[in-house]
């Protein structure tokens, strides 16, 4: 095995391979500046990690996301998996292009990996100008006092 590739576990037990040295795996220290990646949550953070790990040439950088899949996987209820997947979506790491049927015969959302090209290269989007939204001075005095 190669100096760079590192082994883990999943969920299942099942190991997995991360190349070390491959080039999404470099993004993740030049995205900590980003509102966009700073204003995640854990889950969409790891949602997010997944989906770049995941990420091969032959699949491109196309992933089918559910609220029931992503629920199922990092054990959260459905509201909060689908606010999870909406919250990658606003922050312009991904994008919803279509749906395809799941094994079941339910369609889920086929979204494209907006901060990463098909090949692998770096790519520019949305992620890179998103800005936090800033908090209401009103709101916050008002909380403050109560």
């Amino acid at each position: 095995m190669p100096p760079n590739v590192v082994p883990f576990r999943n969920d299942g037990g099942k190991t997995r391979y991360l190349d070390a040295g491959a080039s999404h795996a470099r993004f993740y220290a030049d995205w900590r500046h980003l509102d966009a990646f700073k204003t995640l949550s854990p889950l969409q953070r790891v949602i997010l990690q997944d989906i770049l790990m995941e990420f091969s040439r032959v699949t491109g950088n196309e992933v089918r996301l559910t609220g029931h899949g992503v629920a199922k996987r990092y054990h959260v209820g459905h509201r909060t998996a689908a606010k999870a997947i909406a919250g990658l979506e606003e922050r312009g790491w991904i994008e919803r292009i279509g749906l395809s049927p799941g094994p079941t015969g339910q369609a889920g959302g086929v979204y494209q990996i907006l901060c990463i090209a098909p090949n692998g290269s770096r790519i520019g989007g949305l992620y890179q100008t998103w800005s936090a939204p800033k908090p209401n001075k009103r709101n916050s005095l008002s909380g403050a006092q109560n």
